[in-house]
């Protein structure tokens, strides 16, 4: 009797822990095949991902393509420009027979010549482009290329500064009563000497009609372009003006004649 009933304890523990088993087998079944079904999931993803990402890198070298090919077109047109210049210098000395300048901007050089001969030749500080303000303001500085002639001359000449020197330096413009005005009855040395003994800093900054630092002359090319005393020559560092050196101006104002030619390229 006590045999009959441990055998059935027994088959009883036996089935209870097959079915444990079974029901088991079942769940890590069924999580094997989620785990599957996410990884294959996951596989596409990965594939789709990098699909894109493939595409944008392709967009991307397209656009870096095109960009170059569009920025390659001004680079190109300047050079045609200056070279078709550079062809009409050529026919200079038939042409003109006086004195005449010719201002190289890749170079930053210029040439005084007459008819063949040239005169004299030295370094120049030329436009130095498109300029963007930490503002986000844009302006182009270039020196403008072509076939232009020296419309008047001057001593002694004033800057009279544009509202884009403030604002390059992301300052505001001041308003006419914030200008600082040099006093009338000074010459034009003792407004050098005032303007850089007498003035402090700040307001040196804000004199509109600046004494001195254009040099002793001034060649006049129209259009707000000048030929004038600077530094940085040699280099493309100025806003559109042609910069020389103080002996250099001096020569060049008492050769060229208004209505001399001067051929920029």
């Amino acid at each position: 009797m006590n045999s009959n009933h441990a055998r059935k304890a027994v088959i009883a523990l036996v089935s209870s822990l097959a079915v444990s088993l079974l029901a088991s087998l079942v769940i890590i079944h069924q999580m094997n095949v989620r785990y599957v079904r996410t990884a294959q999931r996951h596989e596409r993803q990965m594939e789709n991902l990098m699909l894109a990402v493939r595409q944008r890198d392709t967009l991307a070298t397209m656009n870096q393509a095109l960009q170059q090919r569009e920025d390659s077109l001004p680079l190109l047109r300047r050079a045609l420009q200056s070279l078709q210049l550079q062809l009409r210098e050529r026919e200079f000395p038939g042409t003109y027979p006086g004195y005449y300048l010719i201002v190289d901007t890749q170079d930053s050089r210029f040439q005084l010549r007459y008819g063949d001969l040239l005169v004299r030749t030295g370094y120049c500080g030329t436009g130095k482009g498109w300029t963007e303000s930490d503002s986000g303001l844009v302006w182009d500085f270039s020196t403008p290329r072509g076939l232009r002639e020296i419309e008047r001359k001057g001593t002694n000449p004033y800057w009279y500064r544009p509202d884009w020197y403030w604002l390059e330096q992301g300052l505001r413009p001041p308003e006419p009563e914030e200008v600082v005005m040099l006093p009338e009855s000074l010459t034009y040395e003792e407004e050098i000497a005032f303007y850089h003994d007498s003035l402090t800093a700040s307001e040196r900054r804000y004199v509109k009609k600046v004494p001195g630092v254009l040099g002793s002359y001034k060649i006049d090319l129209g259009d707000g372009i000048l030929l004038h005393y600077g530094v940085g020559r040699g280099r493309n560092v100025s806003h559109g003006c042609i910069r020389v050196s103080g002996r250099d101006l001096e020569v060049l104002y008492r050769t060229l004649p208004v209505g001399a030619p001067v051929l920029v390229y």
